[in-house]
């Protein structure tokens, strides 16, 4: 008894064509899976799924929280940085950036510059008083961080500061984490 696949390529052909000669399909034992087969590749797979997802969650608890125990840096000179203007930093040891914005004569905020959302750079608007960021058009607030539209929804990591009169000095996290 004739195949018929080869059968009907034959009539539609005239002959076998050559990727059917290398790639035979028999059909007889293509389709030859039970009931019982399929339960158990489906229950396999099941258990793989499941077993991955609890050493994930193992791993979680048993994960030590990272404590990061940052230098003091200095970041710029006071007379440096005019108010309402912003500067780009990188921290160091993490190579992650940051930005720092004069809001008034003594008031300094910095935040992580990566956008909580899909880690855009955020951009300094001063005349709107926000951190923008251009990807899918969110905003934060200048003096807090916090959103204020957009598709973000958590606020942007803030940075622990200290003003001297010498300049201005990275000292560690206020609040959340860089990414």
């Amino acid at each position: 008894m004739q195949d018929p696949i080869e059968k009907r390529l034959q009539d539609k052909y005239k002959e076998v064509p050559k990727w059917a000669e290398d790639f035979p399909i028999d059909q007889d034992r293509d389709s030859n899976v039970s009931r019982r087969d399929f339960i158990r590749y489906l229950g396999l797979v099941s258990l793989g799924f499941f077993t991955g997802t609890l050493g994930m969650w193992a791993k979680s608890l048993f994960r030590s929280e990272q404590v990061h125990n940052y230098k003091r840096m200095k970041i710029i000179d006071k007379e440096d940085l005019k108010i309402g203007e912003s500067y780009v930093f990188e921290i160091p040891n993490l190579k992650e950036p940051a930005i720092l914005v004069r809001l008034s004569q003594d008031e300094f905020v910095a935040f992580g510059q990566k956008c909580t959302h899909l880690q855009c750079p955020v951009i300094w608007k001063k005349d709107e008083k926000i951190l923008f960021c251009p990807c899918h058009k969110g905003a934060f607030n200048g003096a807090t961080g916090d959103v204020l539209y957009g598709p973000p929804e958590r606020p942007l990591p803030k940075l622990k500061i200290e003003v001297l009169s010498d300049g201005i000095y990275f000292v560690g996290m206020e609040r959340g984490e860089l990414v």
